[in-house]
């Protein structure tokens, strides 16, 4: 990060130089032509009448001598009580209408230095660059003033010079400024780092935000929200497992008494009930062990299902795969279905249907009746499933949903979890599961309804 800071800053200086450079050069050769200007009228103003007694006279031009001598530096160093060092790089010539020279500094050749038309030009005189002005009075004659160019270029790098070297002076400086504040962002970072590093799994405590710079606080913030969420996780696989352990030794245990009982019974019969039994016995832990499963896929689900599927078909191919169920407890089915989609996981969704169709069934009387709907009022989606049976008491509607959870006295054997799965799958797809009394068959009435705002809901509710 240092190497990249620095080396950045020092090329963004450098750029910086060549534009000042660039923008000094461009206000020196504005200047400079100025003065040229300058110049060539105040030349005019103090010979050009007194060269009209001159021009008749045709000889050798007046030449007028300047400064010359060695000096070196900038400023006052080039200066002296007698002229300037830079005399030399300067000139001008006079002309007349007949093209014959009759005035010129020392410093300028015998011939024109730019072609005798008004305006400016840049001529190469004895291969240095020029840059001229030439002016022509009333009278014919051609006045022109010229400046090597290269003073306009000093100038330039003098300008470029002066913004880049405090710069370039400051540079360790910044370095020193940028060293110590990335080593102070590292060391903030690497307590971070130690904190985490050194976590025990079984804390999942947050970690601490009073030392960390602002600008790692997002990463702090999404660190402890992925540690609650792992919080949340270990601790629903530890109440799952202890649930699981405790549900399962019962049936497990009557497994073992009745495969004993059929190992040792005395005649045939007492071996086909024994057998039976024990036949009874692996339906309830199957039917225990797949509800278990499929409550542990639907508590790790954390992610927004994003499938569009039609409700009312998977209603319905849920209904066809329990006409048999139906036919077995002699109940009658109404369907009910109006064209409804949800966006949503095919096999949870699926679950949710079948466990409150199916808790429908073992808790209606033979020849009880059930009501299944699916529909759409106000943009938002719902399916019900209405039964005959006995119903859930007001005070017990809440507690139904919780894990193992049976009312006792119902006559109707099972674990506890289908209600439990059931809240799960709508939770995990934005849904609301409620209980109520039928109105229509005097049982109980369960709704899962997604609101309009659901996340998880079609683009048409």
């Amino acid at each position: 990060m240092l190497i990249t800071l620095l080396g950045t800053l020092s090329v963004l200086m450098a750029v910086a130089g060549f534009f000042s450079y660039r923008a000094g050069l461009q206000e020196a050769g504005e200047m400079f032509d100025a003065r040229l200007v300058q110049s060539t009228r105040v030349l005019v103003g103090l010979v050009d009448e007194p060269l009209g007694d001159l021009s008749a006279f045709p000889g050798d031009p007046i030449v007028l001598r300047g400064w010359h001598g060695r000096a070196e530096g900038v400023g006052e160093a080039l200066a002296f009580t007698d002229g300037h060092a830079y005399e030399s790089k300067l000139a001008f010539q006079v002309w007349d209408r007949q093209s014959r020279l009759l005035l010129r500094s020392d410093s300028a050749p015998v011939t024109p230095m730019a072609a005798l038309v008004a305006g400016y030009a840049s001529p190469v005189i004895d291969g240095e660059q020029w840059r001229t002005f030439t002016l022509r009075t009333a009278e014919g004659r051609w006045f022109q003033s010229g400046e090597r160019s290269d003073i306009r270029e000093e100038l330039a790098e003098d300008i470029a010079g002066g913004t880049l070297l405090p710069l370039l002076l400051a540079l360790p400086l910044m370095a020193l400024v940028i060293w110590w504040g990335v080593s102070h962002v590292t060391r903030s970072l690497q307590r971070v780092s130690d904190q985490i590093g050194e976590r025990d799994p079984e804390r999942m405590s947050p970690l601490e935000l009073g030392n960390v710079p602002r600008e790692v606080h997002g990463l702090v913030q999404a660190v402890n929200g992925l540690l609650q969420r792992l919080h949340a996780a270990l601790a629903r696989e530890r109440r799952f497992v202890a649930d699981a352990a405790h549900e399962l030794r019962t049936p497990i245990s009557a497994l073992k008494v009745h495969a004993d009982n059929a190992r040792l019974a005395a005649d045939a019969s007492a071996r086909f009930k024994a057998q039976d039994l024990l036949q009874d016995s692996v339906g309830r832990l199957e039917r225990l062990v797949a509800q278990l499963l499929m409550l542990s896929r639907t508590e790790a689900t954390t992610r927004s299902p994003i499938a569009r599927l039609s409700l009312d078909a998977l209603v319905a191919t849920e209904v066809d795969a329990l006409r048999a169920l139906l036919d077995l407890h002699s109940l009658r089915l109404s369907l009910t279905l109006s064209p409804v989609e949800v966006r949503g996981d095919e096999a949870g969704l699926g679950a949710l249907v079948r466990n409150l169709l199916e808790n429908a069934i073992r808790y209606t009387p033979s020849g009880g009746q059930i009501l299944v709907e699916v529909g759409q009022e106000n943009r938002a989606a719902w399916f019900s499933v209405d039964d005959s049976g006995p119903g859930i008491a007001e005070e017990e509607r809440d507690r139904v949903f919780d894990r193992f959870y049976r009312i006792l006295g119902s006559g109707v054997e099972g674990s506890g979890l289908g209600l439990a799965i059931v809240r799960g799958v709508a939770e995990a797809h934005g849904a609301v599961v409620t209980l109520q009394r039928s109105a229509r068959l005097g049982g109980l009435r369960a709704v899962v309804a997604w609101p309009p705002h659901a996340p998880d809901a079609a683009g048409s509710l």
